[in-house]
């Protein structure tokens, strides 16, 4: 599969990095309104060519990996789909379920895949904690919390500081709240959502209480203060704890009282997302069955609080 990657932010070299990785990946280049950027960003990985995004619409690319500013993931993604190629898109992908609904028809129409870079559901850690879930290692779930939690240098004008397509929930939550729906496999009622948005600026912490049939589910997001950012699942005999759950393979669990280390393979954070996504085209196959249309919308319709 031939991939280029759209964006040349900090982002675009973990994405690089991870492409390397994947076997029969072939990383072609980078686009960017900056060409002089996407000619470096082209050299320091020794691809093959670099552009702007209409040159690589119109080249024989398989794929685009969007990882640009979320305010221009609506007209990148739509552009890719209708010249035919095949879109994985960082998160948070799109900002209304009709966004969502739109462009997965328009990918449908044209016979190519969209996928929402969710990568932490990807990861084996949380793989391996879904399969725990199910055979009961810890019991009867309880709760399930999780929390990112990091302090950001942005100014006002910054993209994350834009109401529309920005803030703390948009951003962040997708992690907390997509990893959490993933487990639970269960759709999530609406109980509680507390952020500090105004009428003229996106929030920068938000705490979010659902409901997953019998399991409280409970999410807390910052880009403006500095605390844990870790997923714990609580069932009625121990507990899953895994720190940094969006890029990690180290945990622990107790069940009745005594405590194991939990461990699973970690390559790198964007290598299983990118693995899946490249054998999907492989196979023709048009929608995740991981991060599915569904998936994502029942990610925006909380994080948009419709």
């Amino acid at each position: 599969m031939k991939l280029v990657i759209f964006g040349c932010g900090n982002i675009a070299h973990r994405i690089a990095k991870s492409c390397k990785l994947v076997e029969d990946l072939e990383l072609v280049g980078f686009a960017s309104k900056d060409i002089d950027k996407a000619k470096q960003y082209s050299q320091l990985y020794e691809c093959k060519k670099y552009g702007d995004y209409d040159y690589f619409l119109n080249s024989d690319v398989d794929a685009v990996y969007i990882a640009t500013y979320n305010n221009s993931h609506y007209d990148l993604i739509k552009k890719c789909l209708e010249n035919k190629k095949n879109v994985i898109c960082e998160k948070p992908m799109l900002f209304a379920s009709k966004q969502i609904n739109e462009m997965f028809d328009l990918a449908k129409a044209n016979n190519v895949l969209l996928m929402e870079a969710l990568k932490s559901v990807f990861l084996p850690i949380i793989i391996k904690t879904k399969q725990m879930i199910k055979d009961k290692t810890i019991g009867e779930i309880k709760s399930i919390y999780a929390s990112f939690m990091r302090k950001g240098y942005h100014d006002d004008n910054h993209w994350i500081n834009i109401k529309e397509t920005g803030g703390a929930l948009k951003d962040l939550g997708s992690y907390t709240i997509g990893t959490m729906n993933y487990l639970m496999d269960v759709n999530p009622e609406i109980i509680s959502i507390e952020t500090n948005e105004t009428d003229t600026k996106a929030d920068t912490i938000a705490h979010v209480e659902l409901r997953y049939g019998n399991v409280i589910g409970k999410s807390s997001v910052s880009n403006s203060i500095d605390k844990d950012t870790y997923l714990l699942v609580e069932g009625d005999k121990g507990y899953i704890k895994i720190d940094n759950f969006w890029k990690s393979g180290n945990g622990e669990y107790e069940v009745n009282g005594i405590k194991y280390e939990l461990k699973e393979e970690y390559i790198s954070d964007f290598y299983y997302e990118l693995k899946h996504f490249k054998d999907l085209v492989d196979n023709k196959i048009i929608e995740s069955p991981i991060m599915s249309k569904k998936r994502s919308l029942d990610i925006i319709k909380i994080t948009n609080k419709e």
